[in-house]
């Protein structure tokens, strides 16, 4: 699933548990937790998540009352996460968030915004809005990038998903203000690779829209959403977030046709509103040649055909409504007129 985020948040949050202090030789029991504790790091390391998962499921205890005990709780839940296996690792992040409550916020904060990302996963946009909100509130515990970008970014796509569209507006204008925050840092290598994969973090599909198991507007609404932040991934070409970006926005096309229609009014919207989500990614994409963004809109110019072969037999198979089909017969409703008396009208 959402491989990346969690391996850098993992990092961080290793980093919380400090080991015991040199003077003080840690028991048996405490040296074992330990030892497991950095087997199940380097399973996640090695995105072997199955065997992550079931060391730091040995570690986690009914009431986690240390710092310790959370981080496990929450890798826990990343390694799940990691397997696709979305209603786990939500229970596991909604755990770690109720779980000391104002004591460990960092982590609370973290695992609320995975939380919203399997929510995410479900398909169950609303929760992940009210997650992604709660989150955002936790202003000092996230990194500027998260909080400024990736999160205003992912309610922007789930809003929109959700067909509130004025809302959409309002998150995506500020995930692009936030996004020229980490572009004026300077362009740095490692600012460049932060940008690249922030860029991709804040455009990513989500499982669902993988699948293609969404509302098919609300699809193309999210995607119109998310687009522009994957084809600037691209573009910066910084890897392996602008591999990432292209499969995702090549995906995103390639599953136009994953949905299917039985009224051709609604086919008709469709593909009419997937014509114009191509135009809005030909607008902002930049002039210049690159490996990456000409292999995106080849695919996408094959797309444009089908679509219009598509609406072209729409158009031919489509019944004509009965005003319609009056309006063009051979046999035409009125009656006949004498020449005579119109000649005579015409007279007087």
């Amino acid at each position: 699933m959402k491989k990346l985020i969690y391996l850098g948040l993992i990092s961080l949050l290793v980093a919380c548990t400090t080991p015991a202090p040199k003077d003080k030789p840690m028991d048996e029991g405490s040296s074992k937790q330990q030892v497991d504790f950095d087997r199940g790091m380097r399973a996640m390391d090695d995105q072997n998540y199955e065997d992550a998962a079931k060391i730091f499921d040995k570690l986690l205890l009914q009431k986690p009352g240390t710092e310790m005990d959370l981080v496990a709780l929450f890798n826990s839940g990343s390694a799940y996460e990691g397997m696709g296996k979305c209603q786990i690792a939500a229970d596991r992040f909604r755990q770690v968030v109720r779980s000391s409550p104002n004591k460990f916020t960092r982590i609370q904060s973290e695992a609320l915004f995975h939380l919203s990302l399997c929510y995410e996963c479900l398909g169950q946009d609303a929760k992940s809005v009210t997650a992604l909100l709660d989150a955002r509130k936790r202003s000092k515990d996230l990194a500027p990038e998260v909080l400024n970008a990736e999160i205003p970014a992912r309610l922007a796509a789930a809003y929109a998903r959700l067909g509130n569209r004025e809302k959409a507006l309002e998150y995506f204008n500020i995930a692009s203000r936030g996004l020229k925050g980490i572009v004026s840092r300077g362009g740095s290598p490692t600012q460049l690779n932060t940008l690249g994969r922030t860029l991709y973090l804040m455009g990513q599909l989500s499982p669902s829209q993988r699948r293609a198991e969404v509302e098919p507007i609300g699809f193309l609404e999210s995607l119109s959403m998310q687009q522009p932040y994957l084809l600037q991934a691209v573009e910066i070409n910084r890897p392996p977030w602008n591999n990432k970006a292209e499969d995702d926005l090549k995906m995103a096309y390639q599953n136009i046709w994953k949905f299917k229609f039985e009224d051709n009014n609604k086919r008709r919207e469709f593909f009419t509103r997937s014509l114009q989500t191509i135009n809005e990614l030909r607008k902002i994409r930049l002039p210049r040649d690159q490996e990456g963004a000409n292999s995106i809109f080849d695919e996408l110019s094959q797309h444009e055909r089908l679509i219009q072969n598509e609406l072209a037999k729409i158009g031919e198979t489509n019944p004509l409504t009965p005003e319609a089909e009056k309006r063009g017969g051979l046999k035409q409703k009125g009656r006949l007129v004498n020449p005579e008396s119109t000649k005579a009208t015409k007279s007087k």
